[in-house]
């Protein structure tokens, strides 16, 4: 297990270092990372980490701006002192949210936590995929709210899935939006998987509303939609190849 440590001041760190040391003794620690230039630097370089525990500010600003680069599989754990970055961090894929000083009993079962994360993202796929409706049983139309009662979408005008704030919602072709009450999760499983995939935590896509895959400079893969003002949409890292047949 690589734990990446983000941290600034070393007496912290070494009191963090102390902790994880009994907690995980055999876990490998990278670090302390002062810097965000330093830790952008890392990720863009392709170096791995199974688990990172970042101190919010850093020397150079706000570990955000490097963690912005790194990749959306891993699990974080915020060490900070100040708790006004709590609503920023779970942009992130934020796992814990610890204040300082940090609490032995905490720190552990954020750990727990993570460990649990990474072995079911390692598990094979046919073990985490959502059982899968019978052929025929895929939804081909949703009932919406709308001011003046219901209306029915058929899947052919959906442009795209958002889940946003944890809050689900259905992007139409004309740009307007609706929210459904059905989690990414449990979509994707109602949905024809020739037709529609999750390509990260927050979208799922219609292949005929894809032109392209773009490879931009920070080694990240972006998703390209038909029509104006598409959103900004990274591939999952686990799911490039996935992906990527599903395209061909």
């Amino acid at each position: 297990m690589k734990i990446l440590i983000l941290e600034d001041e070393m007496h912290q760190y070494n009191v963090l270092r102390h902790m994880l040391e009994d907690i995980m003794p055999s876990a490998l620690l990278i670090g302390p990372i002062p810097t965000v230039s330093e830790a952008r630097h890392f990720f863009l370089s392709h170096s791995e980490a199974d688990i990172i525990i970042a101190d919010i500010q850093l020397n150079d600003g706000l570990s955000f701006d490097a963690l912005s680069c790194a990749p959306d599989n891993i699990p974080i754990i915020f060490i900070t002192a100040h708790e006004e970055y709590a609503l920023r961090a779970f942009e992130y894929n934020s796992l814990s949210y610890l204040l300082k000083p940090i609490d032995n009993d905490k720190l552990c079962t954020a750990l727990k936590k993570a460990q649990r994360l990474i072995t079911a993202n390692t598990q094979p796929v046919s073990r985490r995929v959502p059982t899968l409706p019978k052929k025929g049983k895929f939804r081909e139309r949703f009932m919406v709210k709308t001011v003046k009662g219901e209306k029915m979408i058929p899947i052919s005008g959906i442009r795209y899935f958002v889940s946003e704030q944890k809050n689900t919602y259905l992007k139409l072709l004309d740009n307007t939006s609706y929210p459904i009450n059905i989690p990414l999760e449990k979509l994707s499983a109602m949905l024809d998987p020739q037709r529609f995939m999750r390509v990260n935590r927050k979208y799922i896509v219609p292949l005929e509303q894809v032109t392209e895959t773009e490879r931009l400079s920070n080694g990240k893969e972006k998703l390209i939609l038909k029509g104006d003002n598409p959103p900004e949409i990274i591939i999952s890292r686990t799911r490039r190849n996935e992906v990527g047949e599903w395209i061909k």
